[in-house]
């Protein structure tokens, strides 16, 4: 992994259990997820089916959002980020992830990646309960802007990646 790391094939993103800055400081290097440099790529090394696309609606909800989630981390990548971390929390009964964590002036910004309308957050939900310093958290997916101030959450369309983390 290290070697396709090495030749920006992949990157490497590092979980995070603590969510405090510096996100390196708390970081995993055993525990990680790839993100691949490509969508087309990621799709033929999985052997994904191209006719299937065709058939499809709605193209983000495929493979369970991993296309989604891709797509957003290649974005963040592109808006010159050069590590990405997510979070994590292990229990025994249960465990819970966020996908990406990002810092914006020594704030931390967790983002969840939806590839449908709709959807549960219950990571998000935990993680902003147990760091009540964290201000709010981002939800990515393919509906319209939206803002639950109560549960401190702001949703953006996934095209808006790029953007947000640009701002950040």
């Amino acid at each position: 992994m290290e070697l396709l790391s090495l030749a920006r094939v992949i990157t490497m993103i590092s979980s995070d259990s603590v969510a405090s800055l510096p996100f390196e400081s708390t970081a995993s290097e055993k525990k990680f997820k790839a993100l691949i440099v490509d969508i087309g790529l990621m799709r033929s090394l999985n052997n994904l089916p191209p006719d299937i696309e065709y058939t499809k609606n709605d193209l983000l909800s495929m493979y369970n959002g991993a296309l989604s989630e891709q797509f957003a981390g290649q974005e963040f990548l592109s808006s010159g980020r050069d590590k990405l971390y997510y979070w994590t929390r292990e229990a025994k009964s249960s465990s819970a992830e966020v996908d990406f964590i990002l810092s914006k002036k020594n704030m931390i910004v967790p983002v969840e990646i939806k590839s449908g309308a709709a959807g549960k957050l219950r990571s998000m939900h935990l993680l902003l309960e147990k760091y009540p310093h964290i201000e709010r958290g981002y939800v990515l997916s393919t509906a319209p802007y939206g803002e639950l101030r109560e549960q401190r959450l702001v949703f953006l369309p996934l095209y808006y990646a790029f953007q947000l983390a640009g701002d950040l």
